[in-house]
């Protein structure tokens, strides 16, 4: 039923029209951190020098409601997810957060300034492993059914500069809001005393909307961390690794300053100039980079190479 709806792409004003994202990526905030590694050769000649830098891979949302988004227009998706519960606020509860969350990838793309992104997402990628399935899968929504209806979505927003929406909680609301995948494993991890977690955020499990207790700026980040996990892990979808190693930049409703996943405290006032910030409408996005190591020519270099 996706696939016959016309939806024409349609980007929220807030980043202005495809690769409104690229402004984000503010050379001040340091996130590519480049560093000279070596030297690349093309047939046995010297043709640039090898870096290891971050690049932006990603950006996640978090909104408070259904259908919401800051990077494209989404009316078509589940407005109610019936039975399942509302999301509630991250912005006006720091006892009981829960929000709606979406994933996006980026691509490789010419971006004025930032020449060096030739070597970008791509670079990065490390494939998932398959979707396991397996009861849990069964019960709480499957994943074959997750995967077409965001597959569907993707390709009725297709466009150039387009990021690629990966995961819609709004298609997977029974999982979202129980965390019933990742139930058991949670358990026994939490029994063992071996939860996984993500730095100083919180634990990892169970991948779902609900946090009790941080505050929303915090939540919204470790949310963003729970999806992207769970579209990698459980469906497959996402292309990268979700660890500690990457950094994350708040987009909306400011940028900020680039920061490890999972340290504490984000960039703050004064000791930052550009501090994260709270949402007064309880809707966040970020931007995902991932560290690479790639061979930059010597026409990008003044452009690759800056702090």
């Amino acid at each position: 039923m996706l696939l016959a709806l016309a939806i024409p792409p349609a980007w929220a004003v807030q980043w202005g029209g495809p690769g409104g994202w690229a402004g984000l990526l503010d050379p001040a905030a340091a996130c590519a951190a480049p560093q000279v590694i070596g030297i690349c050769t093309c047939g046995g000649v010297p043709c640039g020098i090898r870096v290891r830098r971050y690049v932006p891979v990603a950006i996640v949302e978090t909104v408070r409601s259904p259908g919401d988004s800051l990077v494209a227009a989404l009316p078509f998706l589940p407005s109610a997810p019936g039975g399942f519960g509302a999301t509630g606020s991250s912005s006006l509860s720091t006892t009981d957060n829960t929000a709606e969350a979406h994933v996006w990838t980026l691509a490789d793309l010419p971006i004025p300034g930032w020449s060096c992104l030739a070597c970008g997402p791509s670079a990065a990628r490390v494939p998932a492993a398959p979707p396991t399935g397996g009861p849990a899968a069964t019960i709480c929504g499957t994943v074959t059914a997750t995967d077409q209806a965001l597959g569907a979505v993707a390709g009725a927003l297709a466009a150039p500069g387009m990021p690629r929406l990966v995961y819609a909680s709004e298609f997977d609301a029974l999982n979202w809001r129980t965390g019933c995948r990742d139930g058991i494993s949670a358990l026994d991890a939490f029994a063992a005393g071996a939860m996984p977690m993500v730095g100083a955020w919180g634990a990892l499990l169970p991948r779902q909307m609900r946090d009790i207790g941080p505050p929303p700026l915090r939540y919204s980040a470790l949310t963003g961390v729970r999806a992207m996990s769970l579209a990698r892990d459980q469906l497959g979808a996402f292309p990268f690794p979700v660890d500690t190693q990457g950094k994350m930049q708040q987009a909306y409703p400011v940028v900020s300053a680039c920061f490890r996943v999972g340290r504490l405290p984000l960039p703050t006032a004064p000791a930052s100039a550009m501090p994260a910030e709270p949402s007064s409408d309880g809707r966040y996005a970020w931007v995902y980079w991932r560290p690479v190591v790639c061979c930059v020519g010597a026409s990008m270099q003044t452009q690759c190479l800056r702090p």
